[in-house]
């Protein structure tokens, strides 16, 4: 369950370390070693920092809970979903040495047309 403050846009923002624009290349979806559980990973091709210092390469690979393998599907409430060839804007978290999406779902914003929505500056710039 999320926290009533996910909605409030200016605290993701404010949340993140992190916020990057790109372009979702790939979507797999895979068992656990355990075959137990359904995780999904997502490949996402980078084209724009707004907030945190540029990793290393270009490309993440961001692992959500849940997902579809063949005709079995497991859904985890407030995970976000991602769709091939969709440019995104994703708000990541640093803790303890591992990034996460900021408030699951909330995180993640879809990039229609050519220009994406833009940011308050004293919330990226703190």
């Amino acid at each position: 369950m999320l926290i009533a403050e996910c909605q409030d846009r200016n605290y993701v923002i404010k949340t993140a370390d992190y916020i990057v624009e790109g372009t979702v290349k790939r979507v797999e979806s895979r068992w656990n070693e355990e075959q137990t559980s359904i995780f999904t990973y997502t490949y996402l091709s980078i084209d724009k920092y707004l907030k945190g210092m540029p990793f290393a390469e270009s490309t993440l690979q961001i692992t959500t809970s849940g997902g579809t393998v063949g005709t079995i599907s497991q859904w985890v409430e407030d995970q976000p979903i991602f769709h091939e060839g969709k440019r995104v804007r994703i708000y990541f978290q640093k803790v303890n040495g591992e990034f996460s999406i900021v408030c699951a779902r909330f995180g993640v914003e879809e990039i229609t047309g050519s220009d994406a929505p833009s940011l308050p500056e004293s919330l990226i710039h703190d």
